[in-house]
């Protein structure tokens, strides 16, 4: 008697847990802007950028390393990056993460996030990609 009465709470808790867990803290933010920063030129432009100006680190060139570096970072109201902050290498290929930095330090100013016709700061996340040019 004494067992099933120190089980029963366990045994609801089950019942009602939510099958939505995830094993890794997830937290959703509001945006704090109406309408999000942007490279100037926009994504294309982007991307031209990282083809023109990512120096390939020559360990990794000769490896054949590709992939993408998740790097999280802060548009200033004024358009500039700062707090630039790698969330996920490439394995194997640790003179990316330098490399990434570097080109998104060096990068034109954006233009800023607005919220109620305001600029703001925002955050931004962002998928650099390493690949290797025939």
């Amino acid at each position: 008697r004494m067992l099933v009465s120190f089980l029963f709470p366990f045994l609801f808790t089950g019942l009602f847990a939510q099958n939505d867990f995830h094993p890794l803290p997830h937290v959703h933010k509001e945006p704090t802007y109406d309408i999000a920063p942007q490279f100037p030129g926009g994504s294309d432009a982007m991307m031209q950028y990282f083809a023109d100006s990512i120096r390939f680190p020559e360990p990794e060139r000769t490896q054949r390393k590709q992939g993408h570096v998740l790097v999280k970072f802060t548009v200033t109201r004024k358009g500039a990056i700062k707090d630039v902050h790698v969330i996920n290498g490439v394995a194997g290929a640790p003179r990316f993460v330098p490399e990434t930095v570097r080109v998104l330090e060096a990068m034109p100013p954006w233009v800023p996030a607005t919220r109620k016709k305001k600029r703001v700061d925002a955050e931004v996340q962002l998928a650099v990609p390493f690949r290797v040019r025939r």
